[in-house]
Formats: C-alpha cells, sequence, structure tokens
C-alpha cells in the first residue's frame, strides 16, 4: 500500500481502531490492511501500528520553529507518534534519503532527472528506467478493489451483529452495506458492458438478500439449514460463472471455491456470535480479512487481464 507520510504510532490507553482512524482522518479497513497480525480488537497500550493518515490531517506535534532559527518546522516523536525517516519533501517533491531534488522532480538515491521529469505516486524507477501509466493503472485497481471488499465483510459483519442485538442502528448498517456494493459494481462498470453489469447488480442484490434471510434463519434456529441457506451457495455458484464468462482470465473453479469459502467464514462468524463464542467469532473474522485480500487480487488481476 504506497503511503508518502507513512508513521509509526504507539498504541496509548483508550485507544481502539475506531477513535484512531477518525484521529488520522483514514478508515478501520486501512488501519487493519496496514496492520494484518494485529488484532482489531484488542489494541495493547504501547504497541506499535503504521498509519497513513487521510487528507486533511495535521499532526498537532508539529514543532515550531524556534526565534531566530530560520529552518522549516521539523516533525518530533512527540505523544506516541514517530516519523519514519525519509518523509520530509518540499511540496510536489519525492526524495529519498541522501538525495536531492529541485521542485517538480523526483528522484532515487545516487540517481539524476531532468527538470520537470515526474513520476507517479507510489511508483519507483532506477536511474535511465521509465515509468509506464499502465503501472499505476494496476496498482489503483488492486488498491480500490482491497478496500471495497475489506469493507464489505466490515460492514456486514456490523450490521449482522446490530441485527443479532435488535439495535437502532441496524438500518444504518444495512445502508452502509448497499452503498458498499454500489462501490464494488462501479468497479466492474469500467471494464463490463451495461448489459453484464444489470446481470451483476441483480445476482449481488440477491446474495445481500439472502445473507439477511440466512441471518435471520439462524437467529431463530442456531441449526438452520433451510432453503434460503441452499440458495445462498447456489447464488454464488451463480455469480462465479457469470464472472468467468465476462472475463476469461478468471478460472471459474477457483473462484467458485473462493465466494464458498467467503460464504463459508461468514456463515461460521454468524454461527459462533449467536453461539456466545466470541473469540472463535473475531479468529474467523481476522482469517477472512486475508482471505479477502487473496479473493480480491485475483479479481483485479483478471480485469487487467482484459
Amino acid at each position: 500500500m504506497y503511503c508518502q507520510n507513512r508513521i509509526s504510532y504507539r498504541v496509548q490507553e483508550g485507544d481502539s481502531l475506531y477513535k484512531l482512524a477518525k484521529q488520522f482522518h483514514t478508515t478501520v479497513t486501512e488501519l487493519i490492511l496496514l496492520n494484518s497480525g494485529v488484532n482489531p480488537y484488542n489494541l495493547q497500550t504501547g504497541m506499535r501500528l503504521t498509519i497513513c493518515p487521510g487528507e486533511g490531517y495535521v499532526d498537532e506535534n508539529e514543532s515550531k520553529p524556534s526565534e531566530g532559527n530560520t529552518n522549516k518546522p521539523t516533525k518530533t516523536p512527540v505523544g506516541g507518534i514517530v516519523i519514519i525517516p525519509g518523509t520530509t519533501t518540499r511540496p510536489g517533491n519525492t526524495t529519498q534519503p541522501g538525495s536531492t531534488t529541485r521542485p517538480g522532480n523526483t528522484t532515487q538515491p545516487g540517481g539524476t532527472t531532468r527538470p520537470g521529469t515526474t513520476t507517479q505516486p507510489g511508483t519507483t524507477t532506477r536511474p535511465g528506467s521509465t515509468t509506464q501509466p499502465g503501472n499505476n493503472m494496476g496498482v489503483d485497481l488492486r488498491q480500490r478493489m482491497r478496500m471495497a471488499w475489506l469493507n464489505h465483510i466490515t460492514l456486514v459483519k456490523f450490521y449482522l451483529i446490530s441485527f443479532f442485538e435488535n439495535l437502532s442502528s441496524q438500518n444504518a448498517w444495512k445502508d452502509a452495506v448497499y452503498k458498499n456494493a454500489e462501490e464494488i459494481l462501479a468497479i466492474f462498470a469500467q471494464y463490463y458492458p451495461a448489459s453484464a453489469m444489470q446481470r451483476f447488480r441483480k445476482l449481488f442484490m440477491e446474495h445481500l438478500r439472502l445473507t439477511d434471510e440466512v441471518a435471520a434463519g439462524l437467529k431463530a434456529d442456531p441449526a438452520f439449514s433451510g432453503a434460503a441457506m441452499e440458495n445462498w451457495y447456489i447464488n454464488a455458484e451463480e455469480i462465479a460463472s457469470f464472472l468467468s464468462r465476462q472475463t476469461p482470465a478468471y478460472n471459474e473453479t477457483e473462484l467458485r471455491k473462493m465466494f464458498y469459502d467467503h460464504l463459508d467464514m461468514e456463515r461460521q462468524q454468524m454461527e459462533a456470535y449467536l453461539d456466545g463464542d466470541y473469540v472463535t467469532d473475531i479468529e474467523i473474522y481476522l482469517r477472512s480479512q486475508q482471505n479477502m485480500i487473496e479473493f480480491a487480487d485475483f479479481l483485479a488481476s483478471g480485469l487487467l487481464a482484459r
């Protein structure tokens, strides 16, 4: 994940991923993605997190120049935040430790650039080499795909918890799930014709409707195995078949297995939560994050191969 202003943050007492996401103008999903080995439900005081602050974040620990000092302010490791060395640049420049640039130039250590040359954010070039725009397109698609599907499993999880607990927030969470579905569909709409997207939208909305029915069935009877459960998996087969027809790079058998794995983990989380086995619920959710990353990368790679 490309981040120009990445920082290392020491967890303070009372911190949570939600609180840190608000503080650093980012999202819980991005924090999870950057810290894949961290249990989001059990942050420990003193542990280190990697954070990529979002647009609009201002570091309150940025020091002011002392009287008579004409140097630019420097950032200091105060209050748990440490700026990773080598990330201080003038506006518009990107430099590596030990290198110098003129405004508008980007260089690598020991490399040179001509005035007015630029590279795209998130790419690196060796002296004498050039970067093709398509490389950045691939990085952007993979990142968007990962974020969209990680948001999907996170929003669905919070919605299901609010549904199981009869919370007043369940409609808000459900709306967020459907908004996220539109974000996922929008990614594919850049590659598929309108007629194909109509079919995909119908299948995806059916998936969400069946998820609701499965959740309702398990809430009423932990041993639920009614028609909704069977149709849930049939719908996954139909989505896998549809996507493999639209994108020849997708292996239908492999894609179907990925959808099955996703549904299995979602069902197991519901069963564990309703059984009061919250530790198992969390463990499965954490595994599903990695599953979603691999799933998203598979989908992105297929689209790029079209």
